[in-house]
């Protein structure tokens, strides 16, 4: 896991690949974070896995910005598709003047 997540380089992209690989990795360490009353892990291993968990936060906050980004430029591009399309479907509606008045 900790390879894994040592080899991202920082982008969203691959961070999904990272996180994707290491949920087997995940899931099993859930089954042994089950047992309350034994810790199964040794003092190293906790270490590293504090160390894998932060990585993952890393990760993880990375591609919550990400997400913002791509909304915000989503959002703009959507409205000037609307400013766009109502320009261009701008009617105007006849004017008549009653000159008998």
């Amino acid at each position: 896991m900790k390879q894994l997540f040592d080899s991202w380089d920082g982008t969203a992209t691959h961070g999904i690949k990272v996180i994707e690989k290491n949920k087997e990795h995940i899931a099993s360490l859930q089954i042994f974070d089950s047992f309350e009353d034994v810790s199964p892990f040794s003092k190293p291993e906790n270490e590293l896995l504090i160390k894998v968990i932060q990585k993952q936060k890393l990760v993880m906050y990375t591609l919550r910005n990400s997400k913002e980004e791509l909304l915000q430029k989503a959002k703009k591009v959507n409205q000037k598709g609307r400013i766009i399309e109502s320009y261009i479907n701008m009617k105007k509606t006849p004017v008549f003047v009653d000159r008998g008045m």
